[in-house]
């Protein structure tokens, strides 16, 4: 009988999930729309023409143009690279500071468990939105300290899972044997023990990116992540919030909005598909 490794198990798994496979499918629409967009537009998004400010959508402009004559399409799609780098960034900012110090406190315990877990309540203690907002307003508006914001005020939750992760490997058999041999502490916990625990990491991670996206996208709205004239979904959606705009002009603040909503709700399908692909009782049940 043909060994299926188990890389192709998670895969068959994870591809038994519709929804998940449409999220993966218009995520990538996403990232390859954003990534090509200098060759899917020819107009600037940063390109201001105020002959031609408030037109609605028309053959020339697909999406109409904003009050100051840009083209909403194009700002769209280049929005697009900002709202899913500064997403990418944050979580990867978030995971570098929590998988290092998830996985001290897990490994040694003891004091360093008390005093990384005690510096996570306090970040817990305060509302993640109010003091993302009191900071950018500290720093300035700017998609270097969006992503740093996001990333720095995110890694308990990732430093929390993995530190239970590591709570229940680090006494099994091949922890303890590389321990043994006399594998150094560093070796044990991101050789031996991290791959093992790694699957809910990558859960969170792809849900984190979701959460990220909304985050920025919350900043830029008030005026605090990232700074005009640079398009992002936040911002354009702060273009859009007088009330003549809202009731006349819907094609200034829908595109951004619908792009939000669908990138977000596929990222999570995305990480729901993950997180049953990875399930051991799906394991079980084949």
């Amino acid at each position: 009988m043909k060994q299926i490794s188990q890389s192709k198990k998670i895969w068959r798994r994870f591809c038994r999930n519709k929804l998940a496979i449409l999220g993966l499918v218009i995520l990538i629409f996403f990232v390859l729309v954003s990534v090509f967009a200098p060759f899917l537009t020819n107009y600037d998004p940063n390109r201001s023409n105020l002959r031609n400010r408030n037109l609605p959508p028309s053959g020339d402009h697909l999406f109409g143009t904003d009050d100051m004559g840009r083209d909403i399409f194009a700002r769209t799609l280049y929005g697009g690279r900002i709202s899913l780098s500064v997403g990418l960034v944050s979580v990867g900012i978030s995971l570098s500071i929590g998988v290092v110090l998830g996985a001290v406190a897990g490994f040694f315990g003891g004091m360093f468990d008390t005093v990384i877990m005690r510096i996570a309540d306090v970040f817990y203690s305060f509302p993640f939105m109010i003091l993302a907002i009191t900071i950018s307003s500290i720093f300035g508006p700017s998609i270097y300290n969006t992503m740093i914001i996001l990333g720095i005020l995110s890694w308990p939750s990732s430093a929390r899972l993995l530190r239970a992760e590591f709570l229940k490997l680090k006494n099994t058999d091949f922890a303890l044997a590389a321990t043994t041999i006399g594998a150094n502490p560093s070796r044990v916990m991101f050789r031996h023990i991290l791959p093992n625990a790694i699957s809910p990491l990558l859960v969170s991670a792809t849900l984190g990116v979701a959460s990220a996206i909304l985050s920025e996208a919350g900043l830029s709205f008030l005026g605090l992540g990232v700074p005009p004239p640079a398009p992002s979904w936040g911002n354009m959606l702060n273009r859009a919030r007088p009330l003549h705009i809202l009731a006349s002009m819907p094609w200034m603040w829908l595109p951004p909005g619908i792009a939000i909503f669908v990138i977000v709700l596929s990222i999570n399908f995305v990480g729901d598909g993950l997180r049953d692909a990875f399930d051991p009782r799906q394991v079980m049940n084949e």
